[in-house]
């Protein structure tokens, strides 16, 4: 389990990698297969209880990263 930290460090995070890699939020919904405003809650800090693996998958996946890094201080 993570603690609260660690989960707005994800959240931080993704929203650093969609603005680093200058992707609108309708672009980056789309890689991790999300709706806009489930993204804009995440990227607020509003992670939901629950989130599904393939969203954490598809981070990694597009911009190469691994899992823990998503949920450490902000990636740089």
């Amino acid at each position: 389990m993570y603690f609260d930290e660690e989960i707005l460090n994800f959240c931080r995070n993704v929203k650093f990698l969609r603005e680093n890699n200058n992707l609108s939020k309708k672009e980056m919904a789309k890689i991790l297969g999300i709706g806009i405003g489930r993204l804009t809650k995440v990227e607020k800090g509003e992670i939901p209880e629950r989130m599904s693996a393939n969203v954490i998958i598809n981070i990694c996946n597009y911009f190469d990263v691994l899992p823990n890094k998503l949920f450490e201080k902000i990636l740089k």
